[in-house]
């Protein structure tokens, strides 16, 4: 009798394990992270939003993203990639978000959004003292234009009626083809004018292409509790100073440290 009262527990213990790991596979195929599981969180190089110096990570984005995941308490790993591979894996893999993403009526529906991190304009911008003279953006249309894969602005070049976009992976390698004039313009945060010209980089605005909100943009499958631990923290620190200090740490003015171009 003890025996068999032995085994039918032995059987309900199998059954629930069995239960157990069904659920977890489940959960795991519906893209829902297990206890514990850390968030990959990827970005781009594009400074001073988000930089690399002497092995780490830094930047306007890179600050405020780290103080949002150490507020709400999730554990992350952070790496900056290609463009387009980071907003391609944010997009299709479960645990995935990528910054700073500019939110656009296309990208609405595609993700997940803790915002906003900022705001910002996008300028077309040109070599300093090239000929490259655009009187507004319509004329802006004649000239050669860069920009990166999988960029929103890639998009909002060819919505705006842009035919002669040339694409690279990253945007040093587009920087690098305006200063050898192989392009004529290219599309750039306010805040990363400001940094190349400090640098002694010859960029300079040419006209204003858009004005924008910058935000995290999370794979649809992250678990609403998640979301709403980092949007809550985001809010918080935004209410607390902790925001404003971290931009005016990086000398960061929202909607552009430059005057505007002409219209």
């Amino acid at each position: 009798m003890m025996t068999a009262h032995l085994g039918h527990n032995h059987k309900r213990k199998a059954g629930r394990l069995v239960r157990q790991l069904c659920l977890a596979a489940f959960c795991s195929a519906l893209g829902y992270p297990a206890h514990g599981e850390t968030l990959e969180l990827l970005t781009e190089s594009y400074p001073p939003y988000s930089y690399q110096e002497d092995g780490v990570l830094k930047g306007i984005a890179v600050d405020l993203v780290k103080a949002v995941m150490a507020d709400a308490g999730i554990d992350y790993d952070m790496k900056i990639r290609p463009w387009a591979r980071a907003y391609g894996l944010a997009l299709n893999t479960p645990g995935h978000c990528v910054f700073s993403t500019v939110h656009t009526p296309e990208r609405d529906v595609l993700f997940e959004w803790v915002e906003p991190l900022f705001s910002t304009e996008q300028y077309l911008v040109r070599k300093t003292g090239s000929n490259v003279n655009p009187a507004n953006l319509d004329d802006a249309k004649h000239y050669l234009v860069g920009t990166q894969l999988g960029d929103y602005t890639e998009g909002l070049l060819k919505q705006a009626g842009f035919n002669r976009v040339d694409l690279t992976s990253e945007i040093d390698l587009t920087v690098k083809k305006l200063l050898a004039g192989r392009i004529d313009l290219m599309p750039m945060a306010a805040s990363m004018v400001r940094d190349l010209q400090k640098k002694a980089v010859a960029v300079e605005p040419a006209v204003i292409l858009t004005r924008s909100v910058d935000s995290l943009a999370c794979n649809r499958d992250t678990p609403p509790e998640t979301l709403e631990r980092m949007r809550n923290s985001l809010k918080q620190l935004t209410e607390d100073g902790t925001r404003a200090g971290i931009f005016q740490r990086y000398k960061f003015v929202e909607g552009g440290l430059l005057p505007p171009s002409k219209p």
